[in-house]
């Protein structure tokens, strides 16, 4: 497939960019599906060190201590030391989908010729369970004639042991939609879980890590997700925002309550000095890095960190500290691949 051939060019290609004691351990990660995702990740980081202007070295053995963190990466003014983590995000998202596949398939292969479904909710049916009384219904009350210009949405429920079922069907040329499209929503759209304790989870297993190397140490994060964003890396490391409402709703004042993983009643240097961020990280795209910078840390990063965005916890008001990116399109040269 050239989307595939285009992938491996796109690997290839930035494979040979990093020094050559990377290249090797990343190519390994990259050929076992096992490690594939956190060996992609570990090639971004390391590209993106370098297009922030850093020399780098992999897993160098040379430290004062017996770790062996991903990256080194030395920068004209000092050098920062970098562990990559890329925890599995949307866990539960994954499972709803995997769950509700099968179910979906059905109500497609039964959607009445000229309507779409949205499905609202699906019985909860286990892999081993039998679907016979969901497949009669949907044959059942989805047999109906194409729709005219004068159809409205048809609304189909129906009630199992597993829990309800819900379609709503509407005319496919009221919409504009392909003839091909059979299913306008699924289910698990309606689920939206939040990863904060994933977050927070990935950052604190690297403290072990990177405890006491002497150097600044980042976390580089892969937050690649259909549901999490920076509020929640907010929230997971520095805490939330607490609005107050008096008895008729009204807001009357607002509070930052930090109780993320960086807060806390401890004043030594931190261990991690802040989360370098990966918002999106794919074959098609990587969305450019965000530093959270721990509240306690008192040394200075390189230039090109200070170029990018960069989030604080507040010190006095209620809200997250940012400041604005000032270079943008960081990874532009690793040229990804444009699907045709």
């Amino acid at each position: 497939m050239p989307f595939a051939d285009d992938c491996r060019e796109l690997l290839n290609r930035n494979l040979l960019a990093l020094p050559q004691d990377c290249q090797k351990a990343i190519s390994d990660h990259l050929h076992h599906e096992q490690h594939h995702r956190d060996g992609f990740f570990e090639l971004i980081v390391g590209r993106a060190l370098q297009e922030l202007g850093a020399d780098i070295e992999c897993e160098p053995d040379n430290l004062e201590t017996n770790r062996r963190p991903d990256f080194v990466a030395r920068f004209p003014e000092r050098m920062i030391i970098v562990e990559a983590v890329s925890p599995v995000m949307d866990r539960e998202l994954l499972a709803i989908s995997d769950r509700e596949a099968p179910m979906i398939k059905l109500v497609e292969e039964n959607v009445p010729s000229g309507w779409v479904a949205d499905i609202r909710a699906l019985p909860n049916v286990g892999p081993d369970e039998p679907r016979r009384p969901l497949k009669a219904i949907l044959r059942k009350k989805l047999h109906m004639p194409p729709p005219n210009r004068n159809d409205e949405e048809v609304e189909i429920r129906e009630t199992f042991e597993q829990g309800d079922l819900r379609i709503i069907l509407f005319p496919r040329s009221r919409h504009g939609l392909s003839v091909d499209t059979k299913i306008a929503f699924s289910n698990t759209m309606f689920h939206w879980p939040k990863d904060k304790a994933v977050l927070r989870g990935a950052v604190k297993r690297k403290y072990a890590q990177l405890r006491n190397l002497g150097d600044p140490t980042l976390v580089a994060l892969n937050m690649s997700s259909m549901t999490s964003g920076r509020e929640d890396l907010d929230q997971a490391l520095f805490g939330i925002t607490v609005s107050q409402r008096d008895h008729y709703g009204n807001e009357v004042g607002r509070y930052f309550q930090a109780d993320g993983l960086f807060t806390g009643g401890r004043r030594e240097e931190p261990t991690i000095s802040g989360v370098l961020a990966f918002p999106e990280v794919g074959f098609s795209r990587c969305a450019d890095p965000i530093l959270w910078v721990h509240p306690r840390f008192e040394g200075d990063f390189p230039q090109a960190l200070k170029a990018l965005e960069r989030r604080y916890a507040p010190d006095t008001g209620a809200e997250v500290s940012i400041e604005q990116a000032k270079r943008v399109d960081l990874l532009k040269n690793l040229r990804f691949v444009q699907r045709k």
